[in-house]
């Protein structure tokens, strides 16, 4: 990859050009595809809008923090309040309470499908921050239930160091970078590709339909490509350490820092 590093540069998920990355990359491989792909195949980029609340319910579940309203002292003991002086009672005013606004992020993906009856054959997801906390996380995890569960081949790219991997019978340790390639057929298993931040980004394949052989998208190819595009060079302050709360290994993390004073 061009710039610092052999393989993804940890700085780009650090200082906000995630998602300018990441909308770039999904088109840098649906360019791969469109070029490699056989006869009887298309790559299309779709999108999804996911809603990221501050509700612990659902990410489309919004709770006042407060119910306010009018009691009616006559409805329980009409008795005992005739007897009783009346209770002062405060008009309210009517006020917004949600002290923020829902965010929503739009989600691009790469989609193989057949031709002429565009039947999805494969989704290849390049995870974004919100895929892996919380509300995002979880939502993601249904649609990732759902394409298995129809048999449809997913291929899960993560390279972000943040957050939770994706959960698997054989646990992937944090702090790397992996592809999970599902194939429909051979479901529940999967081939996991994992490399770390020192390593080149690899040559992933792509299933199609049985008995069409695989593609590659070239992984170090397309985010050199989106780097170089994007300038990232001028604007990433190198100088930065990378915080304590990014999940690498000891000797990654001191790998990481000599290669950017060097």
């Amino acid at each position: 990859m061009a710039g610092l590093f052999p393989g993804m540069d940890p700085y780009i998920e650090l200082q906000a050009a995630w998602p300018d990355f990441h909308n770039a990359l999904i088109a840098e491989i649906r360019n791969q595809l469109g070029a490699s792909l056989p006869e009887g195949y298309i790559a299309r980029v779709d999108e999804r809008i996911e809603v990221a609340s501050w509700s612990y319910e659902s990410p489309r579940s919004f709770r006042p923090d407060v119910l306010i309203g009018r009691y009616d002292k006559n409805i329980e003991n009409p008795e005992a309040a005739s007897s009783k002086p009346p209770a002062a009672t405060l008009e309210p005013r009517l006020i917004e309470i949600l002290d923020r606004e829902p965010d929503e992020h739009k989600i691009t993906w790469v989609e193989i499908r057949s031709i002429p009856d565009l039947e999805l054959v494969t989704t290849i997801e390049v995870l974004s921050p919100i895929n892996k906390y919380g509300q995002g996380r979880r939502a993601y995890l249904d649609m990732r239930d759902r394409l298995h569960e129809s048999r449809v081949n997913l291929v899960e790219i993560d390279l972000l160091l943040e957050g939770s991997p994706l959960p698997m019978k054989e646990r992937i340790e944090p702090g790397v970078y992996y592809a999970v390639v599902a194939r429909g057929s051979r479901l529940p298993t999967a081939e996991v590709y994992v490399w770390t931040v020192r390593d080149p980004l690899p040559r992933v394949p792509i299933p199609l339909r049985e008995p069409d052989p695989d593609v590659l998208i070239d992984l170090s190819d397309a985010a050199t490509r989106v780097y170089e595009s994007g300038r990232y060079a001028r604007t990433i302050r190198y100088d930065t350490p990378i915080p304590e709360t990014i999940t690498l290994n000891p000797d990654d993390r001191a790998w990481v820092e000599s290669h950017v004073r060097r």
